[in-house]
C-alpha cells in the first residue's frame, strides 16, 4: 500500500463487494489517485449504516480512509453524482457494470490513471444520453488499450516498421497491430481480417467518440469487432475480458 497519513481522501468509484464478517463489506474502489484499491467498510451492512448509497454502483463520491493494521478503512462517504437515472434502464446499468468490469480486469492495485477515471465518469454520462451501447463498449475498451500503452500500430508495420502505401490484411495480435506481407512469414499468429474491418477498425482508433457514434455496423461486423477488441485486450492484460454482447446476455440470462 501507498505510504500516506493515517487519514487521507481520495475520489472513486466502487468496482465491486463482498461481505465480511456479520456486518461488514469489503470493497474494492478506483479512485482518482491510487488507481484500484481494496478497503473495509466496517458496518456496511447494517441498516441505516452511514455509507447508505456511496457503495452502489456506479455512485461516484468523496471518501475518507484511515489505515489500521490491515487493509485501510472506510470512515466517511459523500455522494458526489449517483448516477440513479442509470438504474432506470437496463442495458444502460448493464454497461455501467461493464466498464466497472472492464476496469477491475485491466487494472493492478494502487496502478493510478486519473485519465482512465475522467473517461469512465465521460462514458457514464455519455450513456445517460446515448443508448448505443454497442459502439460505446467498442469505443471505451479502444481508450482502455490505448491509457494502458499498447495500441495497435495500424499505419506502419509492427514488425519492421515500414509505412503502410495501402493497409495490408496482416494482423499480429502478438506483435501488436497490421503486418506487412514481407513480414507474414516470421509471424506465428498471422491472422487475415477482411479489409472492411480493418477500416471500421482504424475509425474507431482514431475518430472521436462523438463521430464513432455515427458509424454504422450490421451485426455481424459488430460480433467481429465485439470479439476481435475484446481478445487483443485480453492478451495484453493477461485477464479475460469478456465480449459486451456476451456480458448482455449472461445479464440477460440471470435476470
Amino acid at each position: 500500500m501507498m505510504k500516506t497519513g493515517r487519514y487521507w481522501k481520495d475520489q472513486g468509484i466502487v468496482l465491486k463487494s463482498i461481505n465480511f464478517g456479520e456486518l461488514d463489506r469489503i470493497v474494492t474502489l478506483f479512485t482518482r489517485k491510487k488507481g484500484k484499491i481494496n478497503v473495509i467498510a466496517k458496518g456496511a451492512r447494517k441498516v441505516g449504516n452511514r455509507f447508505g448509497p456511496a457503495l452502489d454502483c456506479p455512485a461516484i463520491s468523496n471518501f475518507m480512509f484511515y489505515n489500521g493494521r490491515g487493509m485501510p478503512v472506510l470512515s466517511q462517504a459523500e455522494i458526489v453524482d449517483c448516477h440513479r437515472e442509470i438504474g432506470k434502464k437496463t442495458n444502460q446499468w448493464v454497461f455501467a457494470n461493464y466498464l466497472l468490469f472492464a476496469i477491475d480486469r485491466c487494472y493492478e492495485p494502487e496502478e493510478s490513471d486519473e485519465r482512465i477515471f475522467e473517461t469512465v465518469l465521460f462514458y457514464l454520462d455519455l450513456s445517460t444520453k446515448c443508448e448505443n451501447f454497442y459502439i460505446l463498449a467498442l469505443k471505451f475498451r479502444i481508450d482502455l488499450i490505448r491509457f494502458l500503452g499498447f495500441l495497435p500500430r495500424i499505419r506502419s508495420c509492427a514488425v519492421c516498421g515500414k509505412p503502410f502505401k495501402k493497409i495490408p490484411q496482416g494482423w499480429s495480435v502478438a506483435s501488436g497491430g497490421m503486418i506487412c506481407e514481407k513480414c507474414f512469414s516470421s509471424i506465428a499468429d498471422i491472422h487475415y481480417l477482411p479489409p472492411n474491418m480493418m477500416t471500421l477498425l482504424a475509425k474507431l482508433m482514431t475518430f472521436s467518440c462523438a463521430s464513432c457514434l455515427s458509424i454504422q455496423l450490421r451485426e455481424n461486423q459488430f460480433a467481429y469487432l465485439d470479439r476481435f477488441v475484446s481478445e487483443y485486450l485480453t492478451y495484453h492484460v493477461g485477464k479475460k475480458i469478456t465480449e459486451w454482447k456476451i456480458f448482455l446476455e449472461r445479464f440477460q440470462e440471470a435476470s
